[in-house]
């Protein structure tokens, strides 16, 4: 007997409000115990990821720009977000445990900020975490050294390297007085598995776990999701100098920069034996070496290619999908020597690269952040540049990233302070 579907249709506003008054909202339709049925590739989702419920799997869909449609799983609290869903809705599939929902077009207010070459931001940052002196501490509101930082984007919070406090913190961005949480670490000095020495890397697959790079330990630690100071991890790898991490979440696939090797490296699906995705040919300037690589980061959504932060060399570099020790990359910012000029880095240390290709780089002791257009010879600072406690300064930034409404967070390792410069000008 052939199956009965019963669709049920209903339509809401979302609204949502951030640091800094920015509201964004949709309406979504809803199909209640079904699931959209992919005939081929091009309507698989985008991107899967762990929501708290199905008001963060409906946010998260409202942050990305190209999401026309999601899919909650209620007992996975998987989220699928969808680009492409033309030929989806004939051929939708009964699943108890699963609630569809489409964005009703026009309706998304405002349009999601694409960023340019004319985007700006404010001058003046506002303190989200830590102290906005420049304090250090080991309370719950205040940090000491942050370097790295995660942004859990549906769920609007922030995952910050604590690392002179040995923890990983956690906190709300929706609640401006939120206090923090601690989710590993805070157990002392040390390399146990429940301790760190100095976490300078933070990544979070598509499941949920927390992949922690120590550097001073030189080994990568993998935390199950929900996890507390009282969690123990258990080891990915041991590596000489284990510095930033990035995901790639449609594999799970982790990269990792080891400086001590000068290399940076891949485990596929976020386990195995790593392989060598650049370097690993010495200290050096060649086009397949690197010299201490702090930065990594993978870009799954736009350009499919690996971007490294080449400390030593004063540079990044750029590699394609698939790379290996014997690839040779190319320069794509930098490699001038170092100084302060607007087409040099002085010890780059992380980066981001948006759906132009262009590159945000935090440029380390010229305290500054820099935008690297495609293919052009020198960048332009956006914020930061001299070095101090104001509102309008930095002192060694480190992991830099976008938050849901384009508003920059940089970890302002020095001034023990995390500081959201407000997206002005999209």
């Amino acid at each position: 007997m052939a199956s009965r579907r019963v669709h049920l249709w209903l339509s809401f506003m979302i609204i949502t409000q951030s640091t800094g008054d920015h509201i964004r909202s949709m309406e979504m339709s809803l199909m209640v115990d079904s699931k959209f049925q992919c005939a081929n590739t091009t309507c698989l989702p985008f991107i899967n990821i762990i929501t708290t419920d199905i008001r963060s799997c409906q946010l998260a869909c409202l942050g990305e720009s190209q999401c026309r449609a999601v899919t909650f799983h209620r007992s996975t609290s998987n989220c699928e977000l969808f680009a492409d869903i033309l030929n989806q809705n004939g051929t939708m599939l009964p699943d108890v445990d699963v609630t569809s929902m489409n964005v009703i077009s026009g309706t998304r207010f405002p349009s999601v900020c694409t960023l340019s070459s004319q985007s700006s931001w404010s001058q003046t940052a506002t303190t989200i975490f830590g102290s906005q002196a420049g304090v250090s501490g080991a309370s719950l509101s205040l940090l000491s050294s942050p370097i790295a930082m995660y942004y859990d984007k549906p769920n609007n919070r922030l995952i910050v390297g604590d690392e002179q406090n040995r923890r990983i913190l956690q906190i709300s961005l929706d609640i401006s007085s939120s206090v923090a949480t601690v989710i590993a670490g805070s157990n002392g000095l040390g390399c146990n598995m429940n301790q760190f020495s100095g976490p300078d890397g933070i990544g979070v697959d598509s499941s949920g776990q927390l992949y922690v790079a120590d550097y001073n330990c030189n080994q990568v630690l993998r935390f199950p999701s929900n996890s507390n100071s009282a969690t123990s991890g258990t080891l990915l790898t041991s590596s000489s100098g284990a510095a930033q991490i990035s995901i790639n979440q449609l594999t799970n696939d982790v990269y990792l920069a080891g400086a001590g090797n000068n290399a940076v490296y891949k485990f596929v699906g976020g386990s195995g034996s790593p392989v060598v995705a650049a370097g690993g040919n010495g200290n050096g300037n060649a086009m397949n070496q690197l010299s201490g690589p702090n930065g990594v980061y993978y870009d799954y959504l736009y350009t499919d290619s690996l971007y490294v932060t080449d400390n030593g060399n004063n540079r990044v570099m750029k590699y394609p999908s698939g790379s290996t020790s014997a690839t040779y990359g190319i320069v794509v910012a930098g490699n001038n020597g170092a100084g302060s000029g607007a087409n040099q880095l002085n010890s780059p240390r992380s980066i981001v690269v948006d759906s132009s290709g262009t590159l945000y780089i935090s440029d380390g002791s010229n305290n500054r952040v820099i935008r690297w257009l495609p293919n052009a010879t020198s960048g332009t600072t956006i914020v930061g540049g001299t070095q101090g406690a104001a509102a309008n300064q930095l002192y060694y930034p480190e992991q830099i990233l976008f938050d849901r409404y384009q508003n920059l967070l940089v970890a302002d390792r020095f001034n023990n302070r995390i500081q959201m410069f407000n997206l002005t000008t999209c």
